[in-house]
């Protein structure tokens, strides 16, 4: 018998939102929905698939609403963004 195999799964491409930010930095909403909780933040520099420079924060947040949300920041172009797996 052979076991089915899917192929692999493409990320989604990035996708441009609108976070707001307090003093420091973290969001406190996203796509104007406020955020209830950052539960937790990492950087991220390196890219072994392109040449082109990378340097990212991203941040998980819990909405008010009860949503989970990853985006990130990237800070070569100063702008956010979500993206899903």
């Amino acid at each position: 018998m052979r076991a089915l195999v899917s192929s692999p799964r493409a990320l989604s491409a990035p996708k441009a939102i609108r976070v707001q930010v307090d003093p420091r930095g973290k969001p406190i909403a996203v796509g104007g929905v406020r955020v209830d909780t950052v539960r937790r933040d990492w950087l991220h520099r390196f890219a072994w698939w392109t040449d082109e420079p990378l340097r990212r924060r991203y941040y998980e947040v819990i909405t008010v609403t009860g949503r989970r949300v990853v985006v990130f920041r990237d800070m070569v172009m100063d702008r956010w963004f979500s993206q899903k797996a």
